[in-house]
């Protein structure tokens, strides 16, 4: 009798196990619907996480680049025999002019500069569709306006053209130019996360003022 009543759990088990019918329509719909509720809001989370770093790499290249450009221009500033002006561009931004040559028409620094150049140029230009976002070009060929077209780009997401002052002078120091540098990658919806790189920058081959 056991044998028979196993027998006939075992068929019972089986043809439960081939029957081939599947979810209903109902039943598909509401698995679909608690799917939907349960993926949502992790489908939201991973998308700002990729955004967030997204936005961490970018700010970081940016400020990364800022500094490589400061020191860049540090180095001019150093060299420079003094500030031939700091004027509008074309473009719509500003250049400053370092003049690299001293009285006697000699490159302070020979080696930053092309062979017989008596200056170098930066410029802040402005990006076409963009607000308040300029890009820092170098342009060490006195025959060639910084322009931004065949100068030396240096780096991105400036939200401002004026980046320098007019030197500074005290009676027995070397002039010096301040620079600003404020980073932002999206200064409309992020104004408050302006990165700003700030130096005082003395023209050490110029005369001390008097």
């Amino acid at each position: 009798m056991r044998w028979l009543m196993l027998m006939a759990f075992v068929n019972r088990r089986l043809r439960f196990l081939r029957d081939e019918r599947g979810m209903t329509l109902v039943e598909m719909l509401i698995v679909m619907a608690v799917l939907g509720l349960v993926l949502a809001p992790l489908s939201a989370a991973f998308a700002s996480a990729f955004g967030a770093e997204l936005d961490q790499g970018n700010r970081f290249q940016a400020q990364e680049s800022a500094r490589l450009a400061l020191n860049r221009m540090r180095k001019d500033m150093h060299c420079a025999h003094a500030v031939g002006g700091i004027v509008a561009n074309a473009q719509g931004g500003l250049t400053l002019v370092l003049t690299q040559t001293n009285a006697s028409g000699v490159a302070e620094c020979p080696g930053l500069v092309q062979p017989n150049a008596a200056s170098v140029q930066w410029c802040t230009v402005p990006v076409a569709g963009a607000t308040s976002r300029y890009r820092l070009f170098r342009e060490n060929d006195t025959n060639q306006s910084c322009d931004g077209t065949v100068s030396t780009f240096e780096t991105d997401y400036l939200t401002r053209a004026d980046l320098w002052t007019q030197p500074t002078c005290t009676t027995g120091n070397y002039p010096t130019v301040a620079v600003t540098l404020p980073v932002n990658v999206d200064p409309v919806n992020h104004a408050q996360s302006t990165y700003e790189l700030d130096d005082q920058i003395a023209l050490r081959n110029a005369d001390p003022c008097s």
